[in-house]
């Protein structure tokens, strides 16, 4: 069994966020302005052994990698942004992995294929880069993944790339990844195999490799918590919304019985957390949860639901996406230490 923990290479300051939210902006700015919005509301959190690191440091890239493989940690998600005109950010983190090859962490991209825009403070239609889809895009894409692709760590199935696109229904996608195939096995002799989000209708591209991946919290619907939010969001309720773990993993078992049977291949995603309050403030919500108990709790249903001897690949969200409260690294709050990827090292251990 395989873990594929999702990482978000935005922890260094880049032109453009310094343009649209301030000087030296990164994901830390939130972290470090949190606040707790109820008594026992664990924020601000503190990352310890890494600490308020900066991703271009190769030393800092090298230690967390050898870290995660050290925990069970099978290979790097990365999140990768590629625009229309060849123009992609954060690409820094994958490209120093890459040159590095002391680094022995596998990894692979998954495509963030929406429009940036400035939706983390209320400004939806305030758009930073605008997602285009071209035939030279995709050229020139391609062209780009193949250094990436043709390396020994990059991450396969069945023998293929793995490529995950994030929302592949948009307005051209289909096209741009039809384009991306057709060069691949023009330049290989076989294409990609793709990842696509589980609820997402990806019949124009039926005839690839594929697999549905979840994608929580947001594939995950409770009726209660969504109320809340509705509530929320109409300004009714005026603070963070508390996301109960029994309702959550009520759902999680109905959701797995639901595309473990409907797919042809299906892989199950783990939370490693959530709070989203550092990025949204009173308009965010949060599980309150224990974060290695929840972790445990989850492979517990997915074990159950799809049956040990299925389970060849797990994915989690997120190794490092701190604003949003999807952490692996270890942190510290009211001076006591959490390391929640110990569980993946315990869980790999029982399955060894």
């Amino acid at each position: 069994m395989k873990f594929y923990a999702y990482f978000l290479p935005q922890f260094y300051p880049t032109p453009e966020n310094d343009k649209y939210w301030g000087k030296g902006f990164t994901e830390w700015v939130n972290v470090k302005a949190a606040k707790p919005f109820f008594k026992g509301h664990k924020q601000p959190i503190v990352p310890t052994r890494f600490g308020y690191y900066n991703l271009t440091d190769a030393n800092i890239l090298e230690e967390i990698c050898d870290y995660s493989q050290s925990m069970g940690i099978d290979g790097f998600c990365y999140w990768h942004y590629w625009f229309d005109n060849g123009f992609k950010t954060l690409e820094k983190v994958p490209e120093m992995h890459l040159s590095n090859k002391s680094i022995k962490q596998k990894f692979f991209f998954s495509w963030a294929n929406h429009d940036w825009s400035k939706s983390w403070i209320g400004q939806d239609n305030t758009i930073i880069f605008k997602q285009k889809y071209s035939n030279e895009s995709a050229l020139e894409h391609f062209n780009y993944l193949k250094k990436f692709i043709t390396d020994s760590r990059y991450v396969r199935i069945d023998n293929k790339p793995v490529l995950q696109v994030y929302r592949p229904e948009t307005d051209g996608c289909f096209e741009y990844i039809k384009t991306l195939e057709k060069e691949a096995k023009k330049e290989f002799g076989h294409g990609f195999y793709w990842l696509f989000p589980e609820r997402q209708d990806v019949d124009q591209v039926s005839e690839l490799s594929f697999s549905k991946v979840g994608l929580p919290p947001a594939n995950t619907k409770v009726t209660k918590f969504m109320i809340l939010r509705t509530l929320q969001q109409k300004g009714i309720i005026k603070t963070c919304v508390k996301f109960s773990v029994e309702l959550y993993l009520k759902a999680l078992r109905k959701n797995i019985r639901k595309y473990n049977t409907t797919e042809n291949s299906y892989l199950p995603c783990i939370l490693s957390g959530w709070d989203n309050t550092p990025r949204y403030g009173s308009k965010g919500y949060l599980f309150d949860a224990d974060i290695p108990i929840f972790i445990e709790e989850q492979f517990k249903v997915i074990e159950n639901e799809i049956g040990k001897e299925n389970l060849d690949i797990v994915f989690i969200k997120a190794w490092n996406e701190w604003a949003e409260g999807n952490i692996l690294e270890p942190y510290s709050y009211d001076g006591v230490e959490m390391k929640p990827a110990e569980v993946i090292k315990k869980i790999k251990n029982k399955y060894s």
